[in-house]
């Protein structure tokens, strides 16, 4: 297993493989970054094994980022304000389940536009912090 991760790991890579992962893991959908993860991580041959590890190890942060960004899309769109209280939430369940879904759909929508507008510029700003760490202190391969 630790082979895997670390094959063909430079620090460049490395850095894309971290930035990628963690941003692929605050997605706000829930069960998408696996799939997501896997796809950018082939295209930009990077370690899937090490991105999908990343991206679940970024899972808590997820969770605690959904409603933010939630909030975030809503605003962005003019959307129809949400509220996330349980008790809100089962209310409108019990007043009209159909309109209640609908609003969920929107917010989870608005969510991940206002995610996908940040990932790419905070892609960049991790890609930039971590890789000058790396190059610090990952070992230097050994020509023969």
């Amino acid at each position: 297993m630790a082979n895997l991760l670390k094959q063909g790991m430079t620090p460049p890579k490395l850095a894309a493989t971290i930035a990628l992962g963690t941003v692929v893991g605050v997605v706000p959908a829930l069960g998408v970054s696996t799939m997501i993860c896997t796809a950018l991580a082939a295209r930009f041959r990077l370690n899937i094994a090490a991105t999908i590890l990343i991206s679940y190890l970024i899972h808590p942060l997820q969770l605690l980022l959904i409603i933010p960004f939630a909030r975030m899309g809503i605003f962005m769109f003019g959307l129809q304000e949400l509220r996330f209280s349980l008790e809100e939430m089962i209310e409108m369940f019990r007043s009209d389940w159909l309109a209640a879904l609908n609003l969920l759909w929107q917010a989870n929508l608005a969510a991940v536009s206002a995610w996908a507008l940040l990932a790419i510029p905070i892609g960049i700003v991790l890609y930039l912090l971590v890789l000058p760490i790396l190059i610090r202190f990952m070992p230097k391969k050994v020509q023969a």
